[in-house]
């Protein structure tokens, strides 16, 4: 009788080149699938996990927007500063308005400065100071931004062009330039020099909290900011707290003000800052998005090529089946047969696909956050995932092959 079945299987699907070729594929595609999806779980665990990060700022009902002043009808430091005191003022009086001040440059707009510096305990030659970046902020940066204070204090209207240069720092800057000091009260020289003045000694006033630069992906760094009623500059961004939830109805009513100082600047970029906290993301969610599309429609393909090849295989060996079942094999065998048969390609494509996974995700590390390359999760998922779906592919071939007639099946051999 074994000998009977065994020739009746060289003579079907099963024990040809055909079935082979076909099973070979189905291996191919359940593992291809398997990198896809846990590549796309990867990607996915990133982007909710890079949403949820803090940039130590509150970023919500903040409206932005550029201003250039040209060079000539602003050619001296003290006609910069006495713009931008004024404009402050009368946005800071605006009814719907809770803090407005001026920053260059915009924290995660993708632009940044840096400006080397030196201490005053331990000086440098000028080509071995460090360099760390840069912000030129107005009085109420910290607080339109909502930027904690650590110590000392923030900048006032009060440090102007010609009182006591100052400057603030972050904590990250702290700790690693002033670790267990007192950091308040140390001076500092960065190499930010206003106009055809050399650079000026600084005392620092105060450690804020530490805030993102370029994207929510990237650490803390180390930041010292100058007030930019010191260090005037032609190119600002300004920086609204609105009381309304949709601070872009404020745009028109920024223009105004705008027009009654000098009539002749535009405004430029006006942006929610909501807007650069979503740019952050943008990438990311991108790579999640389409690499879930294409695992999306392999996992389709994969349930449709395995139903398509075990399909194929019950349907020739009808006559094998039907042997069986007439020697006395129950119909739950006969589905045993034919599932465990898939799953043996699935068990062997999963074993090819989590090594390829492991490989692919690798190559992803500069795509991830906060997600290692072997996350046994996400592998351990995705691997059943694939089980169920390939155990419900072959699921109806399988019971079809488990009520097969054995004296019709005969009968047609």
């Amino acid at each position: 009788m074994n000998a009977s079945l065994k020739a009746s299987a060289r003579g079907s699907i099963a024990g040809g080149q055909r079935a082979r070729v076909g099973h070979a594929l189905v291996v191919a595609e359940v593992a291809l699938t398997l990198v896809l999806l846990i590549g796309a779980g990867l990607l996915l665990q990133s982007f909710a996990r890079l949403g949820q990060v803090q940039p130590g700022m509150q970023t919500e009902r903040l409206l932005t927007a550029r201003v250039t002043l040209p060079n000539i009808a602003y050619p001296r430091p003290e006609e910069i500063a006495g713009f931008y005191e004024q404009l402050i003022a009368r946005l800071r009086a605006l009814p719907g308005i809770s803090a407005a001040s001026t920053a260059f440059p915009l924290p995660m707009s993708g632009a940044l400065t840096a400006t080397s510096f030196d201490l005053a305990e331990h000086p440098l030659p000028e080509n071995q100071q460090p360099v760390e970046l840069t912000r030129l902020v107005g009085s109420d940066y910290f607080q339109t931004m909502g930027i904690p204070l650590v110590r000392g204090r923030f900048f006032a209207d009060t440090d102007r062009l010609e009182s006591k240069p100052v400057v603030i720092i972050n904590e990250r800057f702290a700790q690693k330039y002033f670790a267990r000091q007192d950091r308040v009260g140390k001076q500092m020289k960065p190499g930010w020099a206003v106009g055809d003045q050399p650079a000026q000694m600084r005392e620092i006033v105060g450690v804020a909290g530490n805030a993102k630069h370029l994207s929510l992906k990237e650490d803390f760094a180390p930041e010292m900011c100058l007030p930019v009623a010191q260090v005037p500059y032609p190119v600002a961004t300004i920086l609204l707290r609105t009381e309304t939830s949709n601070p872009a109805t404020m745009a028109n009513t920024v223009r105004t003000e705008l027009a009654h100082v000098d009539p002749n600047l535009p405004l430029t970029a006006v942006r929610v800052f909501d807007e650069y906290r979503a740019g952050s993301l943008a990438g990311t969610r991108f790579n999640a998005l389409l690499l879930s599309i294409f695992a999306g429609v392999a996992l389709a393909l994969t349930a449709v090529g395995i139903y398509g090849v075990i399909a194929y295989s019950v349907s020739r060996r009808t006559s094998e089946i039907g042997i069986r079942m007439a020697l006395g094999a129950l119909p739950s065998s006969i589905f045993r047969l034919v599932v465990g048969q898939a799953m043996r390609l699935v068990t062997i494509s999963i074993g090819i696909g989590l090594l390829g996974a492991l490989a692919c995700a690798r190559l992803m590390r500069s795509l991830l956050f906060a997600v290692g390359a072997w996350d046994p999760a996400t592998f351990v998922s995705i691997s059943a995932l694939i089980a169920a779906v390939a155990f419900l592919a072959c699921w109806l071939p399988a019971r079809r092959a488990a009520l097969v007639n054995p004296i019709e099946a005969l009968r047609a051999e």
